[in-house]
């Protein structure tokens, strides 16, 4: 669970600063937002996976 959370922080935080950073650009800053919350988990569970052996 604190994966998945902190995926979704992680994407929250940059989705805002692409918005902010972008003049209001709500798709791009979404985008960013989904991508970075994935890329998150994808890491954290590599790496889960990765030094469990």
């Amino acid at each position: 669970m604190r994966t998945f959370l902190a995926g979704l922080a992680c994407g929250a935080v940059s989705g805002f600063l692409t918005y902010s950073h972008t003049g209001g650009d709500a798709r791009a800053a979404g985008a960013v937002a989904v991508i970075v919350a994935v890329l998150a988990w994808c890491g954290v569970a590599y790496a889960v996976i990765d030094l469990g052996e």
